[in-house]
């Protein structure tokens, strides 16, 4: 299984040529392609600011998307909460130690072009 930083997701759907080619060559070959719960809310947002545009309201992209490519959404527990808390010193947005966090409970990697995430080491990173 890896785990999808929000631009990943957005880029896979969209703007493939994006995607490096270790983190193209991932999506490929993984057994499992996950997102965090929190990449629907940064989802959301950016839809409501006219950020991003996508077919659909979030929910039912989301869905639709977990549906046609076999995208699992892991939900935010309480351990996830609790490893963010102590990420928020390292990587300070709340959202990437939300997801950060995500990948390090399920003990997966996570597919990022985020450059703090990867320098900090405290997740396995593939881009």
């Amino acid at each position: 299984m890896i785990l999808l930083d929000t631009h990943v997701l957005l880029w896979w759907t969209n703007s493939t040529h994006l995607l490096s080619t270790a983190a193209d060559d991932s999506l490929t070959t993984a057994d499992v392609v996950a997102i965090s719960a929190i990449t629907a809310l940064e989802i959301a947002i950016l839809h409501r600011r006219n950020r991003i545009q996508i077919d659909d309201d979030p929910l039912s992209w989301i869905r639709d998307l977990s549906e046609a490519r076999d995208l699992r959404v892991l939900p935010v527990t309480t351990e996830v909460g609790v490893r963010a808390g102590e990420l928020q010193g390292i990587l300070r947005d709340p959202m990437d130690c939300l997801i950060a966090a995500t990948a390090l409970t399920h003990g997966v990697p996570l597919v990022t072009k985020d450059e703090r995430i990867q320098r900090s080491g405290v997740v396995a990173t593939i881009w």
